[in-house]
């Protein structure tokens, strides 16, 4: 009975060991994967709890950041003035110089030199007063169009009017003055549109641009306008030479400025460098006609 009692013993104690192994195992197993999953889900629960803590207080403190950096357009920010958000710009818009076609030349530019002037008694004075011819200084400048501000912007075409009832001002592509020895006599003075006192514009040449050869641009135009303005003589005036008035007005030792009639013209070109332009007119007595061919370079 005793070896019996002895091998009971043994294998009890085996039995016992592995069990215990077997729980130990167990135990560690269940740790391990309770653990395992608790630590590795636990950062990623806290990440996503940190970003979206983060990105709405991002968001919030962006959406503060926008409020508290808004401005009104007045204020003159950058934001207020970007090109096409409409808002106004605190420096406001600045208005490109017109360019001529064909030469390019932009606006305003000047042109100085000679004109070979030649004025034709007409009328009463016809059979005795002949013909005389001058040299003269001529000087030419183009400007972009006459603006104005009062409540008739053009004379000649009183019904062009804008949307709040003001005058649109000069409807040429440009504006001209022409002066052939204008202090002195005889003279010539051309201006293509006028500044009334009340702000208002009289236009009185018609002028058209065209693109030329060898980069040239082409001017034509045509008096529109000889009626006096407010009681003063318009611009566009011939002064006589003395010699022109003898011997059929005998008594006037000065000549009197005459008014250019509808319908003289002015035709020519303009480069870079050089401008020739050739006008025919008369005067509104009937008394005078009158040609003048100048040529001109640019001024500096």
């Amino acid at each position: 009975m005793a070896p019996r009692n002895t091998l009971s013993a043994r294998w009890l104690t085996v039995i016992l060991v592995t069990a215990l192994l077997c729980s130990a195992a167990v135990v560690y197993g269940l740790i391990q994967i309770t653990g395992g999953s608790t630590a590795s889900s636990a950062p990623g629960s806290a990440a996503a709890s940190a970003s979206e803590s983060a990105g709405g207080s991002d968001a919030a403190r962006a959406s503060d950041d926008l409020s508290s950096t808004s401005v009104s357009p007045a204020s003159g920010s950058s934001a207020s003035s970007a090109p096409g958000s409409g808002a106004p710009s605190a420096r406001g818009t600045a208005t490109p110089a017109p360019v001529l076609p064909g030469s390019l030349v932009q606006l305003p530019a000047a042109w100085t030199g000679a004109a070979q002037v030649t004025v034709r008694v007409l009328g009463r004075c016809a059979a005795t007063g002949g013909t005389s011819s001058y040299s003269l200084t001529a000087d030419l400048a183009l400007q972009r169009p006459v603006d104005g501000t009062g409540p008739n912007g053009n004379g000649i075409e009183d019904g062009i009017r804008d949307g709040i009832g003001n005058g649109i001002g000069d409807a040429n592509p440009l504006s001209m003055t022409l002066g052939i020895s204008p202090a002195g006599i005889p003279g010539l003075t051309v201006y293509s549109a006028s500044l009334a006192a009340d702000g208002s514009v009289h236009r009185t040449w018609w002028l058209a641009t065209g693109t030329g050869p060898e980069g040239n641009t082409l001017i034509s135009g045509v008096l529109i306008a000889d009626e006096p303005i407010d009681g003063a003589l318009p611009p566009n005036l011939l002064s006589d030479g003395e010699t022109d008035l003898q011997p059929c007005e005998a008594g006037r030792t000065v000549g009197v400025p005459r008014t250019l009639a509808a319908g003289s013209r002015i035709t020519g070109w303009v480069s870079a460098t050089r401008a020739e332009l050739d006008l025919t007119g008369t005067t509104t007595d009937g008394e005078r006609a009158v040609t003048a061919r100048v040529v001109a370079t640019r001024s500096p």
